[in-house]
């Protein structure tokens, strides 16, 4: 899991890719030293305080892309982490100038996804594909090779139980006071849910269990001072670096065009937070936490490191407030991932047939928390399936569903042991997939 997935293509097969993602860095070198010398002209008088900084920060990106140029053109076949977050930065950048110079803000948009798209076709070029007959697999499980064997998909009366579902959430969600009284209402709303569509039979009251509800009650709290604490630092800190004038025209856009590009820019920045957790070893140690969960359902969403969970929903976050977006944008997204993260971790075999690879399903992350190495590092999204289609990190085959999950490292029991677990035991190395 914390080793990233590499498999080269043949030379044949990388050469046209490697001509186009040098064409798109050349385009992408060009426009942020145009959009460099028209803020530099325009200056202070018109951008205000933000101009210098937002100038000095255009000329380091153009450094970074230009740098990572030269590493294609020497060989490189994967995308680093810091240039996975330059190129994320620039997307999320482009998505918030489209609220307000919509050719200008599509064009940065295309260019900016064509690099990390033509990235991600370089690195792992099959990911899109089946496993191969001879390709070695873990046993299946006898309940899952029941499972396999079933239809993926309900039908519609399991369609109109999420969407009820769904609602009642959005209510727990809102519910005052509501850290308890959220768990009570999401208890008797998922434990049936899992009864009724069970993916693997278990007790209701798992091994674990208890713990799972300390790193609910006690994370979502974390969660919340630790955003307030890291909005209130970093976020000020990155606002300097946008001209007021761009904050204000962007806060003034209408509510529905700055919901769709909070969200579209969030779920970057969030698969960007959650693929630098995998990849980087420092983040991997706290994030591997949620990863060695060995029984998935709805209450494994909370098992989580809060330093990991503070640092991912800040990659999603502090991009929004930084650019200008308003707290109903920053509400929905809170509350549609607050949504998926419960859902998609639930022991619950629905598939939804074709929207599996429009919205994020069980099935889709369950693969992501798979102990199969051909699923390693894949699946990072946590809403929308299309980013990992779109950088090369998508695995999802037919209505096939893991054997197993977690990781080689065996996690304490009890919530302090795995507080503590990242600060005094190294990860594991696992085998490249």
């Amino acid at each position: 899991m914390g080793t990233s997935v590499t498999r080269a293509g043949s030379g044949h097969r990388t050469g046209p890719i490697v001509a186009a993602l040098t064409i798109l860095y050349a385009i992408e070198l060009i426009g942020i030293l145009c959009a460099a010398t028209i803020v530099a002209s325009l200056g202070r008088a018109h951008l205000g305080r933000g101009a210098g900084l937002l100038a000095l920060c255009l000329v380091a990106a153009a450094a970074l892309v230009g740098w990572h140029a030269i590493r294609l053109l020497r060989g490189q076949r994967r995308l680093s982490v810091p240039g996975l977050a330059v190129q994320s930065a620039i997307l999320m950048v482009a998505i918030a100038v489209a609220t307000q110079r919509p050719t200008a803000g599509a064009l940065g948009v295309v260019v900016a996804a064509g690099v990390l798209a033509a990235w991600g076709r370089l690195g792992t070029p099959d990911r899109l594909a089946e496993p191969s007959a001879t390709s070695p697999e873990a046993p299946l499980s006898p309940e899952v090779r029941g499972v396999a064997g079933r239809p993926g998909n309900p039908g519609f009366s399991g369609v109109v139980l999420v969407v009820i579902t769904s609602a009642l959430v959005l209510c727990a969600l809102s519910v005052r006071g509501g850290i308890v009284v959220g768990l009570v209402i999401l208890a008797i709303i998922f434990i049936p849910l899992e009864r009724l569509f069970t993916l693997r039979p278990r007790q209701i009251l798992r091994t674990g269990w208890r713990t799972d509800v300390l790193h609910y009650l006690i994370n979502g709290a974390a969660l919340k001072v630790g955003l307030v604490v890291t909005v209130a630092v970093v976020g000020t800190v990155l606002r300097a670096f946008v001209p007021a004038p761009f904050r204000t025209a962007v806060a003034a856009s209408p509510g529905s065009v700055q919901i769709v590009a909070a969200l579209a820019i969030a779920t970057v920045g969030g698969y960007a937070g959650h693929r630098a957790a995998h990849e980087v070893p420092l983040l991997w140690r706290f994030h591997r936490v949620h990863h060695s969960v060995r029984d998935m359902d709805w209450l494994a969403a909370n098992h989580l490191h809060p330093l990991d969970q503070i640092f991912v929903r800040s990659a999603a976050l502090l991009p929004l407030y930084a650019l200008g977006f308003g707290r109903m944008s920053l509400g929905a997204f809170v509350v549609l991932t607050t949504l998926q993260a419960i859902f998609i971790h639930a022991n619950v075999r629905l598939t939804f047939g074709p929207l599996r690879w429009v919205i994020a399903t069980p099935q889709f992350h369950h693969w992501h928390h798979a102990r199969e190495p051909q699923a390693y590092n894949s699946n990072y999204a946590g809403e929308f399936p299309a980013l990992d289609a779109l950088f090369g990190t998508l695995y999802l085959p037919g209505n096939r569903w893991p054997a197993r999950y977690g990781i080689d490292d065996i996690e304490p029991a009890g919530y302090l042991r795995q507080l503590v677990w990242p600060l005094r035991a190294p990860a594991a190395r696992v085998p490249q997939a």
